[in-house]
């Protein structure tokens, strides 16, 4: 069901109890779908890596917070019976910044994320898989809800400010917006060219690494770290190099410690391929969605000012990244830029992120979601019922 202009109610937007979306890690119980639920599959990865803390019967939700649904107003109370849409006023938990399996760093399908959210009583949530879309169709193509969650279509792309990597999201997209799929077949053309580019450095520096390998176990998904790692421990060569990854000093976060020595700038096999123009992305995207700049934590903070742009509304404060000196940085520059504030976890996996969890961003602010809600809805951006 669409959320048409005019059918949300955005004059309160309230808070339930916290709670702290971090404690234990045990796995939390979903509620069954239907038998659309049968296309999760149960793969772990590829050969090579059951030494990164993974059995071969890995359970997809383990590692994803326990929370109990909070007790109060009922499902059926979230959907006006004048207009059939979610009244806004009953919005409590949400996550902006969500991955899955579309992803090529995710581990949940977007089917398992809406099961643990509405298993905890989330009212609002957006999926914000890298440089695709495919699984906002999957939700989007999804039936059997009961309409009482809102859901925002959106995308993180991989940009490129000057030499700095940049990652933006915009919320309220179409995913079959032409000037969007355009953005989307340059990202792939040119991650391919990096995977290459990735693929001799590699080789340069004394790993053995096959380029057609690494196509091969991306499976049709554009080749990320998590590719490269996985397949470079399935050669026997490249293991004593790896061994920090696998069974050491950084196997605790085996995927994100590769990447950033690696693959990040000043990395032992980074390579200066520009992904997408930041610039451009602005001028394409800045008219059909609210664009947010994610993460601003991990970037050089004398690059911040210059992201801020026209057509650049929005800042994700509330994330995992950050601590709360950082939030009140960036509260502060957000009041004085008009800028709305944003909130996501980042959410990817236990396995790929560990520690980082569905609604993990520290945000209890009523006002986050209700403002980007406006904001989408005097765009003319839809907003979906789940």
């Amino acid at each position: 069901m669409r959320s048409g202009k005019g059918c949300l109610d955005l004059r309160t937007i309230h808070q339930s109890e916290s709670h702290n979306p971090k404690e234990g890690v045990a796995p939390c119980e979903a509620k069954p779908l239907s038998k659309r639920r049968e296309r999760v599959s149960s793969r772990t990865g590829c050969p090579g890596l059951r030494t990164i803390h993974q059995s071969e019967s890995h359970n997809p939700m383990e590692g994803v917070a326990p929370c109990e649904a909070k007790e109060g107003l009922s499902r059926r109370e979230r959907v006006s019976s004048r207009t059939g849409c979610p009244d806004l006023r009953t919005i409590h938990q949400f996550d902006l910044h969500i991955h899955t399996s579309h992803s090529s760093d995710g581990v949940l399908s977007p089917l398992d994320v809406y099961a643990v959210l509405r298993s905890r009583d989330y009212s609002l949530f957006s999926i914000t898989d890298h440089n695709t879309v495919s699984s906002v169709r999957e939700m989007l193509s999804f039936r059997d809800g009961d309409g009482s969650t809102l859901f925002i279509p959106a995308v993180e792309l991989s940009t490129y400010h000057d030499d700095t990597e940049i990652h933006l999201i915009p919320y309220g997209i179409d995913p079959d917006d032409g000037d969007l799929a355009a953005l989307l077949d340059e990202f792939a053309a040119n991650r391919l060219n990096q995977a290459r580019l990735r693929t001799d450095k590699l080789r340069s520096i004394g790993m053995k690494v096959d380029f057609d390998r690494v196509i091969e176990a991306a499976a049709g998904k554009t080749p990320s770290g998590v590719t490269f790692l996985r397949v470079l421990a399935e050669y026997e060569e490249n293991l004593p190099e790896l061994e920090p990854y696998l069974s050491g000093a950084k196997s605790g976060s085996p995927y994100t410690n590769f990447y950033f020595d690696y693959f990040f700038k000043g990395g032992r096999a980074y390579v200066d391929v520009s992904l997408l123009d930041y610039r451009k992305c602005v001028a394409v995207l800045s008219d059909k969605s609210v664009l947010s700049v994610a993460h601003p934590g991990l970037y050089p903070q004398g690059k911040i000012m210059e992201l801020f742009i026209d057509g650049v509304e929005g800042i994700e404060i509330y994330s995992t990244y950050h601590n709360a000196q950082q939030r009140a940085e960036y509260l502060r520059f957000a009041k004085e830029k008009n800028l709305i504030a944003t909130a996501g976890s980042d959410f990817h996996g236990e396995r790929i992120k560990p520690g980082i969890h569905l609604g993990g961003h520290g945000c209890e602010d009523a006002s986050v979601p209700a403002r980007l809600l406006e904001k989408l809805s005097e765009k003319n951006c839809t907003v979906y019922s789940i």
